[in-house]
């Protein structure tokens, strides 16, 4: 088993064998914070007969491409698709783990980062690497995943952080990051 792993990994939802733009946002902005902790990008790629969609994920920045291929993931299934995630994630061990806020999204993160019981912060509207100092306890956490989104009702921005669990989760508001 692979301990403590640096990757970034990004969640490439698709439909009829095309990648669906919000993925390919969010594996812009994976690129970027990879460079910052100068860890590889993987994309992951879950379903029936999806390695074709491999190249494309390649030609938009991840250097890997994790495919699980199976008949039994022709079709979403939260739970199935939540088990096969959480055993290749619990394999790996990713530094961090994003998706889009898609329905499809918003159904699965939490159902993996509950299983990992790991934090989830969603619908950010920005990701950064950065560093935080937790004054109570008198540490710092370096290279750690900023994750601002809205609160109060759009009146706050609040960034979020998990500084000691992997991996660190979010999801991500579509049409906000570049591809």
């Amino acid at each position: 088993m692979e301990k403590n792993s640096s990757e970034v990994w990004v969640y490439i939802q698709h439909r009829d064998r095309e990648v669906l733009e919000p993925s390919l946002e969010v594996l812009g902005k994976a690129c970027e914070l990879a460079e910052s902790l100068q860890a590889p990008v993987a994309g992951i790629l879950t379903g029936d007969k999806v390695d074709i969609l491999a190249e494309k994920v390649l030609l938009y920045g991840a250097q890997k491409v994790y495919v699980m291929q199976s008949r039994h993931l022709e079709n979403y299934s939260s739970s199935i698709f939540a088990k096969a995630l959480c055993k290749l994630a619990r394999s790996k061990q990713p530094a961090i783990f994003l998706f889009a806020a898609t329905p499809q999204g918003r159904d699965l993160a939490p159902r993996i980062a509950s299983a990992l019981k790991v934090g989830l912060t969603a619908d950010c509207t920005d990701l950064k690497i950065g560093s935080h100092t937790d004054r109570k306890r008198h540490k710092e956490y370096k290279k750690i995943l900023l994750q601002v989104r809205p609160a109060w009702g759009g009146n706050v921005i609040a960034t979020i952080i998990s500084p000691e669990t992997r991996p660190q989760m979010a999801t991500i508001r579509e049409g906000i990051m570049k591809m």
